[in-house]
C-alpha cells in the first residue's frame, strides 16, 4: 500500500498592466510504503479442531510485496495452553530445520521484492486435554535500509489460528460374576460401555469371542435389559448410539464345558 502526498500553493500576482492574476503551484509527489500492507503475513492450519494427543500442522507464509529488501529477518511463534510444538517438525521454504524451535524463534533468509518465505512445523494437543482452545499465532520480524533514515527494524504478528480440542473416548469395563468355577456352571458377563469424551459416539459395534472351554448360551444377550435371543457376541451385533456420559450395558452367558 502506498500513501501519496502533494501540497498545492495558490497565490496572487499583478501584472505591470495592474491587472490581477491568482495561480497554483503544485509541489513534487512523496510516497511512503506502508509495510503492513506490502509484507503479509499469513497463518493457517490444515485443522480446526483436533483429538487430544493428536498433531495439527501449521504453515505461516511471509511475501515480500514491497520495493524493498527485508534482511535480519527473525521468526518466533507463541501458543496458548493445551499444546506443544512437536520437536524437529520445522522446514523453511520446504527444507527440513529439525534444530529449530519456534519457542524460541530462528532466523529467516532475506527477501528480496516479490519473494517469499514459508514456515511449516506441528503441534501436538495435551493428552489429556488440558485447554481449548489452543490459540497461536507468529512473530516476523525484519529490517528495511529507507533512504531517510537508514536500517529501520519491524516487528509485526500474523493472524491468530484456533484450534479446537475434543476427546472421543469410549470406557470399555467387563466382570464376571465368578472368579472360580466348575464344569457345567454358567458364567455371566456383564460389559459396560461408556462415552466419556466431547463428541457423540455413533456405528458402534460389539463383538466377544468366546473364550476357550466355554460354549455361549444362545438367547442370553441382554442389552440394557432387553433380551436379543438372536445376537451372538462372536458373530457381533450393533449397539445403540452413544450421547456424551451416556452408557450402554451388554450381558451374555457362557458354559463351562
Amino acid at each position: 500500500m502506498i500513501i501519496p502526498n502533494q501540497s498545492n500553493i495558490t497565490f496572487s500576482y499583478t501584472l505591470p498592466d495592474g491587472l490581477a492574476e491568482r495561480d497554483s503551484q503544485e509541489s513534487n509527489i512523496v510516497n511512503t510504503e506502508i509495510l503492513t500492507y506490502s509484507v503479509p503475513k499469513v497463518k493457517s492450519s490444515n485443522k480446526t479442531s483436533v483429538q487430544q494427543g493428536g498433531t495439527a500442522h501449521h504453515t505461516v507464509t511471509v511475501t515480500n510485496n514491497s520495493a524493498t529488501q527485508l534482511f535480519n529477518n527473525t521468526f518466533t511463534d507463541q501458543m496458548s495452553a493445551g499444546a506443544s510444538y512437536v520437536a524437529g517438525s520445522v522446514k523453511v521454504n520446504g527444507v527440513a530445520q529439525p534444530s529449530y524451535d519456534p519457542l524460541a524463534g530462528f532466523a529467516l533468509p532475506n527477501l528480496n521484492p516479490g519473494e517469499s518465505a514459508t514456515i511449516e512445523y506441528d503441534i501436538k494437543a495435551d493428552n489429556p486435554s488440558t485447554n481449548t482452545p489452543v490459540t497461536n499465532f507468529a512473530t516476523i520480524n525484519y529490517t528495511i535500509d529507507d533512504p531517510a533514515r537508514g536500517n529501520v527494524s519491524y516487528s509485526e504478528n500474523t493472524n491468530t489460528v484456533s484450534l479446537d480440542v475434543f476427546a472421543n473416548k469410549l470406557t470399555v469395563e467387563k466382570v464376571v460374576d465368578k472368579a472360580f468355577a466348575i464344569k457345567g456352571d454358567i458364567l455371566h458377563y456383564v460389559t459396560t460401555v461408556g462415552n466419556m469424551g466431547d463428541l457423540d459416539n455413533t456405528d458402534i459395534v460389539f463383538k466377544d469371542p468366546i473364550p476357550v472351554g466355554t460354549t455361549f448360551v444362545a438367547g442370553s444377550v441382554k442389552i440394557n435389559g432387553t433380551s436379543y435371543p438372536a445376537y451372538n457376541p462372536e458373530v457381533g451385533f450393533d449397539l445403540p448410539d452413544l450421547e456424551v456420559a451416556a452408557f450402554v450395558i451388554v450381558e451374555f452367558d457362557a458354559k463351562v464345558n
